[in-house]
């Protein structure tokens, strides 16, 4: 079990760049892997604690969509140039202002007394690990479309794991972060009434069991809407029981939300008409802004195949036919499908049937009138996971059919 938010992380602080960081700020290396080893869980476990709440969803994924973040540098810049390294730091410092009412600097001094760090280090790490953090949310939502329920589903998901891996040297201290501090098994259970807690001294935000089960209900009510979308093939089910790939892969479309037709204008005065907010509609307006960047990731919308193949249902063709026209209207576009697929299941049988899928979809634009130069495929497995496998909701959003802009 592992958690794909801290893997990342990890994967930004590496040994080297830890070393190279601790000489910059005039550390010793221990003490400052130390610090972003405590750093790296806390951090996600209070933007995941934060999520738990309505109102801190809604605020999270508006600064995810409305505040540019400082970590567009390589890692290496970050760790050995004052000037950015000092912006990031800035960045995720105000983002966990705004996130937990202007207490960034608590963290840092718990952190400092944890690790033997001064406080000004534990406040520079402090707000490299939020901007790091943040800066892969916000890629996660822009690049994977994602509505503000899928973005709470896929952090939800990541609970238990994230938790487990705080140190409980630190935990004890960041109540105020991660909801309710875990108690050490050493203390002994108290018999006599306990005394009311001044209201300065309670950790702030809801009580644990209430986040608990605003979670397990959001996680509930996302699972039944993504279930509903799926097709009930006549025999068979390619589910999780079976260990094989499910028939409807993920969507980067809000389920519960009503289909709505725009029309987006291509090259060539032709029109195109899609649902709003969907695979298509985000790929066409991509296009349609010059300058974009590349490689970019675009995903189906529950796009369907029938049971335990490689062949698209009729339900899904209007996707495909609606790329064939983008691409007919783009002639110097070329691009990549990926099939990916969750953790269960048998991977002698999931990752050729993920790489077989894809290819489908390239033989469908080919036949359309799209040159087969213009488009590869991939197969990719379990090893490009979004969300965490650990939740149904989560595993829905891993099994998806990926289109990456390669060349303009």
């Amino acid at each position: 079990m592992s958690s794909f938010l801290l893997d990342h992380l990890r994967s930004a602080f590496t040994p080297s760049s830890v070393s190279e960081l601790a000489h910059a700020l005039g550390e010793d290396h221990a003490p400052v892997q130390t610090s972003l080893d405590g750093l790296m869980p806390a951090l996600t476990a209070g933007v995941i604690n934060r999520v738990a709440e309505p109102e801190g969803a809604s605020l999270l994924y508006q600064l995810l969509n409305s505040t540019p973040f400082a970590t567009d540098p390589a890692m290496s810049d970050l760790v050995s140039r004052n000037d950015h390294r000092q912006k990031a730091a800035e960045s995720g410092q105000a983002i966990l202002g705004q996130l937990f009412a202007n207490q960034p600097s608590r963290l840092a001094e718990v952190t400092a007394q944890h690790s033997g760090v001064s406080l000004g280090s534990a406040s520079t790490l402090t707000g490299l690990v939020m901007a790091v953090l943040m800066g892969f949310l916000r890629q996660q939502v822009t690049s994977r479309n994602l509505t503000q329920a899928q973005l709470t589903a896929l952090l939800l998901g990541e609970t238990d794991f994230v938790r487990g891996a705080i140190p409980a040297a630190l935990a004890g201290g960041l109540g105020w972060l991660i909801g309710t501090p875990r108690l050490a098994t050493s203390i002994p259970l108290r018999t006599e009434p306990i005394s009311p807690t001044p209201a300065e001294e309670r950790p702030a935000g809801t009580p644990w069991w209430r986040w608990l089960l605003l979670g397990l209900a959001l996680l509930a009510l996302l699972f039944f809407l993504l279930r509903g979308c799926q097709d009930k093939p006549s025999s068979g089910t390619a589910g999780e029981s079976t260990g094989t790939a499910t028939d409807t892969l993920a969507s980067g479309a809000d389920a519960n939300e009503p289909a709505v037709r725009v029309g987006v204008d291509l090259p060539g005065g032709r029109q195109l008409s899609v649902v709003e907010h969907s695979f298509t509609d985000s790929l066409a307006r991509y296009l349609a802004t010059k300058g974009g960047q590349t490689p970019r990731v675009f995903t189906f919308d529950n796009l369907t195949f029938e049971t335990d193949s490689a062949r698209i249902t009729d339900q899904a063709r209007p996707q495909v036919d609606e790329l064939i026209q983008i691409m007919q209207a783009y002639p110097n576009l070329y691009i990549r499908i990926e099939g990916n697929t969750d953790s269960t299941g048998d991977d002698a049988t999931n990752d050729p049937l993920s790489g077989e899928r894809a290819e489908t979809v390239k033989q469908a634009l080919i036949r359309g009138g799209i040159a087969a130069s213009r488009v590869t495929t991939r197969e990719r497995g379990d090893t490009k996971p979004v969300a965490s496998n650990q939740t149904p909701a989560g595993r829905q959003m891993n099994r998806r059919i990926d289109v990456v802009i390669t060349k303009l």
